[in-house]
């Protein structure tokens, strides 16, 4: 299979997780896009297609990686970096299957596993964004590379709230704030390096 087609079947997977997600958020009005993280959707009658989303976007990034390592290889990238790239939609995946639950529920065993791989898949994500998007600026345009910077610092600025809220209890009603801009950031990240593949000659 070719890069270019492995890069399209990831965008269309990724859009697949984009149009799941905000259908979620229209949709189901149970839970506080502010204060709510995104996995409460992973349970109750929002399960089945919370499911979906997830496997389609483990499945996307995983497309996306395969067409990199087709496409540039080892051009300024490294074993490491596909091998976190590749443990990102392992633990994205194993997240489908360990919901967090809802009511304080994170204290039950499969609640610290959710919390245990969701911690592993910000940081395999944030660690894969932050690297990779300098060596990929010198094979986009300007105006990609610029996009790619521009979402890599909103990651950033992202997964600080994210930490932030999470540990300062006066802040805790904006952790699904912060959540979802970094979910969005990054994930955009990921859709423009796939849109990326899908057209590199």
């Amino acid at each position: 299979m070719s890069a270019n087609l492995l890069a399209l079947i990831a965008v269309i997977l990724l859009l697949t997780y984009f149009a799941i997600l905000v259908a979620l958020h229209v949709r189901d009005t149970r839970h506080h896009p502010l204060r709510d993280a995104v996995s409460d959707y992973g349970v109750g009658p929002t399960a089945g297609r919370f499911r979906i989303a997830v496997i389609a976007n483990s499945l996307g990034i995983l497309a996306m990686t395969g067409a990199l390592a087709d496409e540039l290889g080892l051009l300024g990238f490294t074993h490491s970096d596909y091998v976190i790239l590749l443990l990102i939609p392992i633990t994205r995946l194993a997240l489908a299957f360990f919901p967090a639950g809802m009511d304080s529920t994170r204290t039950t065993w499969t609640g610290r596993i959710h919390l245990i791989l969701a911690i592993l898949s910000f940081t395999f994500v944030y660690l894969s964004v932050a690297q990779l998007t300098t060596p990929l600026t010198s094979f986009t345009s300007d105006t990609v590379g610029l996009l790619l910077l521009t979402l890599r610092w909103l990651a950033a600025f992202g997964l600080a709230a994210v930490v932030i809220t999470m540990l300062a209890p006066a802040l805790r009603p904006f952790f699904g704030l912060a959540e979802r801009i970094y979910l969005a950031t990054t994930n955009l990240w990921f859709l423009v390096v796939a849109l990326f593949l899908t057209f590199h000659r």
